[in-house]
């Protein structure tokens, strides 16, 4: 149970103010169904001041709640609080990031509107191949298992970010992932994370995804492949097979209507439930 009390309580409260255009995002939907446990809060937004917006209706709903609110920032792009009830205590954050992604927001059950899981897997290798943080690499090994393989990730992530080419991204992963033990020993998590395994499989996934990007046509690079309604990793000697899927302002759903707003279609727990 990854989420701490206090964590659930928000979401659950702020619910109703989440929409396709206020959701939550970040780590805080996958690790929902995983060991480590998210220090926050993300809530993102499209616009500047739907971002301002939320952060004042969202806080003064918690107030009334009884919670403490900290401001930490409050800045046009992000605004950051530290959240209190008792001796619990978490980070919500209200950041406003590009509008760009593959799907649309679907709707949540605990927490009203969430990232889709196929556009937080996009983001989080992104994220992991520009910083340093070792809570990054977990969750590329969760997303890569759970959700779609690592290959097929990278060759849609790089849509996101021209600058970069799949073979590219998967070398500057590689390059943040030398961590210290203390880095290891200050993750939080459910139960004790091993690096040793961890950063093993993380390096089977690259070399496995290495692979995969090789032997794609370079024109297809940045989209989505999806097989009977679900997205997967496609076979490169028969991408026939394929509808293909590309990011758009806000997301979309395929055209064939086979995968239904709302659900998923991958290998991950449906967040709604």
């Amino acid at each position: 149970m990854p989420l701490s009390k206090i964590q659930s309580e928000i979401l659950r409260l702020l619910a109703s103010h989440r929409d396709p255009e206020s959701f939550i995002a970040g780590s805080t939907p996958l690790n929902r169904h995983t060991l480590r446990c998210s220090g926050g809060i993300d809530v993102f937004h499209d616009r500047e001041e739907r971002a301002a917006e939320a952060a004042v209706s969202d806080a003064k709903l918690l107030e009334e709640a009884g919670f403490t609110v900290t401001w930490l920032r409050q800045l046009p792009t992000i605004y950051s609080a530290q959240i209190g009830m008792g001796d619990e205590v978490t980070r919500l954050e209200w950041v406003v990031d590009s509008d760009y992604r593959f799907f649309p927001a679907i709707r949540d059950g605990l927490s009203g509107y969430v990232l889709h899981p196929v556009d937080l897997a996009l983001n989080k290798a992104m994220a992991a191949a520009g910083r340093r943080e070792v809570r990054d690499l977990v969750d590329l090994l969760t997303f890569h298992q759970n959700v779609l393989p690592l290959g097929a990730i990278i060759w849609a992530a790089v849509d996101k970010s021209p600058g970069f080419t799949p073979e590219s991204l998967i070398a500057e992963i590689r390059r943040n992932s030398r961590y210290p033990a203390s880095d290891w020993n200050a993750l939080s998590a459910a139960e004790e994370i091993d690096p040793a395994d961890t950063l093993a499989r993380l390096r089977a996934a690259l070399d496995e995804a290495e692979i995969f990007v090789a032997r794609m046509p370079t024109d297809k690079a940045g989209l989505l492949f999806l097989e009977n309604g679900r997205v997967v990793q496609p076979d490169p000697d028969h991408l026939d097979r394929y509808e293909t899927h590309a990011g758009q302002r806000r997301g979309h759903w395929p055209a064939s209507g086979e995968i239904q707003p709302g659900t998923p279609q991958t290998g991950f727990a449906d967040p709604s439930h």
